[in-house]
């Protein structure tokens, strides 16, 4: 049985001790005071203490990687990620697990600059750079994909995420999952493929 423990504070000198106390009683959570943000998971004799900087320091690079797959541009995803950040921060007291919310929101706020996006688009895409030829014909080519299609790939083939916990991050059942990837990766082939 896994029990989750939220203590909401702001000084982090007394994390430890709020952690220890909570952790020393079997009463309901510590209320929220003035300490130090932090997000407490036990599970038996294992106890993990996740303060949003840790958070932030644990997955502020791999989410910017998502985002970018998602979204194609460094600063987009760059402020994605900012403002999901700032989503968990305002909601930290009543988040159940930090990390699945943060990647929810990174998702989230991807599909919805996507959505604008496409809205104001060119076809005329400048110069990438040092990226090879095939990096480009693999962007433009998740770039067609359809925006649900292309977070359920880029989830699950560079954030290695299960079916499950991509099907958590888009708010669908796992086997609607299968169906994304499968007709994503398809798509994918015929655009690849000569």
């Amino acid at each position: 049985m896994v029990t989750v423990t939220m203590i909401v504070s702001w000084d982090t000198a007394l994390a430890a001790p709020l952690a220890e106390q909570t952790m020393a009683s079997s009463s309901a959570p510590v209320s929220p005071t003035a300490a130090s943000m932090m997000w407490t998971m036990a599970e038996g004799a294992d106890v993990e203490v996740i303060t949003f900087e840790q958070l932030y320091a644990q997955q502020a690079r791999h989410m910017a990687r998502v985002a970018y797959l998602m979204t194609g541009s460094a600063a987009q995803a760059e402020e994605v990620v900012h403002d999901a950040f700032a989503q968990v921060y305002e909601r930290w007291g009543r988040i159940d697990n930090p990390p699945a919310y943060l990647r929810t929101c990174v998702v989230n706020g991807s599909r919805r600059l996507l959505r604008r996006r496409r809205m104001e688009r060119d076809r005329v895409r400048p110069p990438i750079g040092e990226e090879s030829i095939e990096r480009e014909y693999l962007h433009d080519a998740l770039a067609a994909l359809p925006a649900r299609r292309r977070a359920a790939v880029v989830l699950r083939y560079f954030a290695d995420l299960s079916e499950a916990e991509i099907a958590s991050s888009l708010g669908v059942r796992p086997g609607t999952v299968k169906s994304m990837l499968h007709r994503g990766l398809a798509e994918l082939k015929g655009m690849l493929e000569p």
